[in-house]
């Protein structure tokens, strides 16, 4: 793990010092994968998506939505701690205590009720507020939209989910990651449309993707300049 952070750190270092011109220099490549990406979704995730949400009962999906969002809680946890977010981590610490327990195991979201706010973080956020560049835009195969540094980020952060699920059974960690994935899905599908009828869904994409992870950054708190 050490390793694999360091080597992708030296990566990331590497290859980041350029003009903002060159933010996205592999976008031949990147629009191929994309295409794929595309592809893929349209005959496979989207619908698989609007099944579930069409049939499911409701109750049901809050369920997964809540029992997601509470293994979301124990990442952010850490990497709140790593950004020195006291009064965030502290916040998050009680939501994985109060949903883990009161909540059943996190199928329910008691902490929100109780006034406990969600924030999410990960590893990628966590490289930016250390002060590692983000680098160039790149789409991964199934996974999307990324940059070198959130690629470290992704990588960090599925090790860590590795190492917490070690104990469940295969059967059981498929189980969540796809419950996990279809909930991510149902969640995106009021954008879907609106990428379909953009003039380039490839830039309407690489654009959002990059604002996002900006305003994820800063918590909202967005500067006029700055170099993340």
């Amino acid at each position: 793990m050490k390793n694999l952070l360091i080597s992708s750190l030296c990566l990331i270092f590497s290859m980041t010092v350029m003009a903002e011109e060159e933010l996205d220099p592999f976008e031949d490549a990147n629009r191929v994968i994309f295409e794929f990406n595309q592809g893929l979704d349209e005959t496979l995730f989207e619908p698989i998506a609007k099944s579930y949400k069409e049939n499911v009962p409701k109750p049901a999906q809050n369920r997964v939505s809540d029992f997601s969002s509470n293994i979301g809680d124990i990442g952010t946890l850490g990497n709140e701690i790593a950004q020195f977010e006291l009064i965030n981590s502290t916040t998050t610490l009680g939501r994985v205590l109060i949903n883990s327990t009161v909540g059943l195991f996190g199928l329910f979201d008691v902490a929100s009720n109780w006034g406990l706010e969600k924030t999410q973080e990960d590893f990628g956020q966590t490289l930016a507020v250390w002060g590692t560049p983000k680098g160039a835009y790149v789409v991964l195969p199934v996974l999307g939209s990324s940059t070198l540094r959130d690629v470290t980020g992704k990588a960090v952060d599925g090790a860590q989910r590795v190492k917490r699920t070690k104990a469940l059974k295969e059967v059981e960690k498929v189980g969540i990651i796809t419950l996990q994935a279809v909930d991510t899905r149902v969640k995106l599908l009021p954008a879907t449309d609106l990428i379909k009828h953009s003039d380039d869904s490839y830039i309407a994409v690489r654009s959002a993707y990059l604002q996002k992870r900006k305003y994820d950054i800063y918590n909202g708190n967005l500067p006029e300049d700055d170099e993340f």
